[in-house]
């Protein structure tokens, strides 16, 4: 599917911020990526910025500028997530696993790093049977 990007000029607009206009606009998805990091200064997990729409990306892939691509993991209209406190919830049980799944690769990364075992060395070592 082709995505194309719209530009959204606020300044001469009531609204302050992208999200606002997007909620009082008809047909305008919400589309949160799966990419989180853990910020260092706040102390809180940052998700990449939400993305806009005409449509619903939900299992798309977006590729930024600098190669990176992204999941849409989770898509709703704005206005339902505005006046619909089920999307509403949905959409931060969706951010929650988000974080939580990510503090589990971060875990098992650290397991890894720390639990990482050459087994070539060992086996040269004597220490590891050719059976095992």
């Amino acid at each position: 599917m082709a995505v194309t990007t719209k530009v959204i000029d606020l300044k001469d607009t009531e609204y302050r911020s992208s999200q606002q206009w997007a909620e009082s606009t008809n047909g305008v998805y919400m589309n949160m990526l799966a990419g989180v990091r853990y910020d260092e200064v706040t102390g809180k997990y940052r998700i990449a910025p939400i993305k806009y729409s005409d449509a619903n990306l939900e299992g798309e892939k977006i590729r930024f500028s600098n190669n990176i691509e992204l999941q849409v993991v989770y898509s709703c209209l704005a206005k339902d997530y505005k006046n619909n406190k089920s999307v509403y919830n949905e959409w931060w049980e969706h951010a929650k696993k988000l974080v939580q799944m990510y503090k589990d690769q971060k875990q098992i990364e650290a397991h890894v790093k720390s639990n990482n075992i050459d087994l070539k060395k060992l086996r040269n070592e004597g220490e590891l049977e050719d059976a095992e």
